[in-house]
């Protein structure tokens, strides 16, 4: 099955290598380099810092996008992208996205330990271990699909992407338009010099 197949039918699709294993290594040392800057607590992960929209992640999304739109065959819309860095003992409960992240790709940068398993239920109901590697991305339905992560033991700053979209419509175009309020409030936090 390729990866549009695939997509369709299980509403997500694993792509390896995506990026080089050098330039997932550089965006690593990149975040653990921000680390003390981030959000240490957005509500979802409390003590594992997270970024929105990141300059260089935001690069990174742009470059991408295109090659996202053409494993999936759906045109998209980017809306916003952040990256965090997971903590021993960081435990991602089960969620769905919001309609703003209708299309999510999450891609693993490194770890120190094992890479940590991320989990999703399929539309068949069934639920999907899926064990990425640096440069690896998860391309999945966010807002349709149940997705988490059980409590990580074996590894500590674990640096994760993620990019959002919606696809390309005009009833999906207004979340797209929506973010543009929280852009211009981080670019504000920014030039108050605030980091996160």
């Amino acid at each position: 099955m390729n990866n549009e197949a695939q997509f369709k039918h299980s509403g997500y699709v694993v792509i390896r290598n995506m990026i080089t294993t050098d330039e997932a290594a550089r965006l690593y040392h990149y975040t653990l380099n921000k680390l003390t800057l981030g959000n240490s607590d957005d509500g979802q992960v409390p003590g594992s810092p997270s970024f929105y929209q990141d300059k260089e992640v935001a690069k990174l999304q742009k470059k991408l996008a295109p090659l996202i739109e053409e494993a999936i065959q759906i045109p998209l819309i980017s809306v916003f992208c952040y990256h965090r860095i997971y903590r021993t003992g960081a435990v991602l409960r089960m969620h769905k996205d919001s309609m703003r992240a209708e299309i999510s790709a999450t891609m693993n940068l490194g770890q120190k330990g094992e890479p940590w398993e991320l989990w999703l239920v399929d539309y068949d109901e069934n639920p999907q271990n899926i064990k990425l590697y640096p440069g690896d991305v998860l391309i999945y339905y966010g807002n349709r699909l149940h997705h988490w992560r059980g409590k990580l033991l074996n590894s500590d700053l674990v640096s994760q992407i993620m990019f959002h979209f919606v696809s390309r419509n005009f009833k999906n175009a207004i979340y797209a338009k929506s973010e543009i309020i929280r852009k211009i409030r981080k670019r504000c936090r920014e030039w108050m010099g605030i980091a996160y």
